[in-house]
C-alpha cells in the first residue's frame, strides 16, 4: 500500500565592521537586576521541555483511549494506505479519501479488476493491473484520468503528480512518463531480446529521475540488470535518457527497486538488498547480503530499510525460538538492530519515525532505535493502524469501523496514566 523521498555548501557569511573610532563617547552599560534569574528560567524551562520529550519518546504503552468511531458500510473488500496524516481507502468500485473523524472528503467512483494505489505525498495514483486505467488525484480530489494503449503492468507517482508506468503488449513493452494533467512527457520502448522485461519502476519525489529492474533469459541462463534514467539536463544528450546501468548482479533477482529518498535508491534482491546514490548518475553506496532465513516482509523510510524473516532456531530448542525476527539496517549496509516477534503478522508498515506491525488482532509498535513504543491485543481482528502525525493518536481500521485512538500506560492494578 504504500508509495513520505544531498550535499549542500555553506553559504559565505557577510561580516558587516563596525567603526568605533570618531568623537562619540563610549557610554557604560547599565546592567539589569535580575537577568541572570531569566537566564536562569530559561534554561530550566528548556531543560524541562527537553526532559519530557525525551521522556514520552521512550515511553511505552501498553493500553489505548478511544477518541471516536465511525462506522463503515462497504460492501467489497477496501484496501487501506496512510496519506495525509489520516487515510485513503480503495477498491474495485472506487476510491475516497477520510479525515482524521473517518468522514469522507471526496469519492472517486470507478471500475477496476484489479486495482493498486500509490502515495507520494499528496498525490495518489490508482491503476487497473492488467487493464489500462489510470486516475490521479490529490486532497481536492480527481485531478485527471486516462486510458493507456497496452496492459499496465507497474505504476509509480511523484510528489507532484508525475506519474510512471510500464505497459505491455505481446511483442514489446514501455516504459511511459506523464505529468499530473495526462500529458506524455517520455515514452522507452524495450524489447525483451534488447533490453529484458521490466520488473519494477521507481520515481525519484521530483519526478525527474527513474530507475527501472529488467529480468533477462539467454538459454537457461538469468540475469538482472538496473537502468537509470535523467529527465532533467543531464540526460538531455542520451539515448533514452538511459544515464547508468548495473549488469553485476550475478544471480540475484531485483522484483522491487524504489527511491528512498530523492537521491537515494534500494533495489531490493532475493539475496542482497543493493543501495545506490543518484543526484545526476547512478552509483553503487552500498550492499546488504548473507540473509540467513527466508525474508517474508521488507519495509523503509527515506534513509533505512529493514526486513521480517523466518526465526527458524535449532531443531533442539525450536519452541523456544519467536516465529519472526526484524532487522534494520542503514544505506550502508550496516544493522542498526534486531528484535524477535512473537506473534504472527499480516503487515509491517513504517513512516520516518516508527514501524507498524499488525497481525490479526495484535499490534505492536517499535522506533527506528529498535525500542518497543507499543504492544496490544485488540478485541478483534484489526484491518491497519495508521498514524496521524499527532503525538500518540492513530486511526484503527476494522472491517466495520474506524477509530481513532490515543496511546496510554495502564498500571497493574488497573490506574490510566496519561
Amino acid at each position: 500500500m504504500a508509495k513520505e523521498k544531498n550535499g549542500s555548501s555553506e553559504p559565505q557569511r557577510k561580516i558587516l565592521e563596525f567603526n568605533t573610532t570618531g568623537n562619540s563617547e563610549e557610554k557604560p552599560v547599565k546592567k539589569r537586576k535580575g537577568g541572570w534569574v531569566i537566564g536562569l528560567l530559561v534554561v530550566i524551562l528548556v531543560a524541562a521541555g527537553i526532559g519530557y520529550g525525551i521522556f514520552y519518546q521512550n515511553r511505552f504503552y501498553n493500553d489505548y483511549e478511544v477518541l471516536s468511531t465511525k462506522e463503515s458500510t462497504d460492501a467489497t473488500k477496501m484496501e487501506y494506505l496512510a496519506y495525509n496524516g489520516s487515510l485513503i481507502k480503495y477498491g474495485q468500485e472506487g476510491i475516497s479519501y477520510l479525515d482524521k473523524d473517518g468522514s469522507a472528503v471526496w469519492v472517486e467512483s470507478y471500475k477496476m479488476k484489479q486495482p493498486v494505489a500509490v502515495v507520494s505525498e499528496k498525490y495518489i495514483a490508482v491503476a487497473d493491473l492488467n487493464g489500462n486505467h489510470v486516475y490521479i488525484l490529490n486532497e481536492t480530489g480527481k485531478v485527471t484520468d486516462i486510458e493507456t494503449p497496452y496492459t499496465i503492468c507497474s505504476i509509480d507517482v511523484a510528489s507532484q503528480g508525475v506519474f510512471a508506468v510500464i505497459l505491455e503488449n505481446e511483442t514489446e513493452n514501455y516504459i511511459e512518463l506523464y505529468d499530473k494533467n495526462g500529458n506524455e512527457i517520455a515514452k522507452i520502448r524495450t524489447t525483451i531480446a534488447e533490453s529484458g522485461y521490466p520488473l519494477d519502476i521507481s520515481l525519484s519525489n521530483d519526478g525527474t529521475k527513474l530507475v527501472s529492474s529488467y529480468i533477462t533469459v539467454e538459454g537457461i541462463a538469468i540475469q538482472n540488470t538496473i537502468a537509470a534514467y535523467n529527465f532533467g539536463e543531464v540526460g538531455q544528450n542520451t539515448t533514452d535518457r538511459l544515464v547508468g546501468g548495473f549488469n553485476n548482479l550475478g544471480d540475484t533477482i531485483v522484483p522491487k527497486i524504489e527511491f528512498l529518498n530523492n537521491d537515494l535508491i534500494c533495489a531490493f534482491g532475493d539475496n542482497q538488498f543493493i543501495f545506490y546514490s543518484m543526484k545526476e548518475k547512478p552509483s553503487e553506496k552500498g550492499v546488504i547480503s548473507g540473509f540467513e532465513n527466508e525474508i517474508q516482509s521488507i519495509f523503509y523510510n527515506s534513509k533505512l530499510v529493514g526486513i521480517i524473516e523466518k526465526n527458524s532456531g535449532t531443531e533442539e530448542n525450536k519452541e523456544e525460538h519467536s516465529q519472526y525476527r526484524m532487522r534494520v539496517f542503514d544505506s550502508n549496509g550496516t544493522e542498526r538492530f534486531s528484535r524477535t516477534l512473537e506473534f504472527s503478522y499480516n503487515q509491517v508498515y513504517a513512516t520516518e519515525n516508527e514501524i507498524i506491525i499488525v497481525g490479526n488482532s495484535e499490534c505492536q509498535i517499535y522506533d527506528f532505535y529498535g525500542k518497543l513504543k507499543f504492544s496490544y491485543c485488540f478485541p478483534r481482528e484489526v484491518r491497519n493502524i495508521i498514524p496521524t502525525g499527532a503525538d500518540r493518536k492513530y486511526i484503527v481500521v476494522y472491517d466495520d469501523s474506524t477509530e481513532i485512538i490515543k496511546l496510554q500506560y495502564t498500571e497493574e492494578d488497573g490506574e490510566k496514566v496519561q
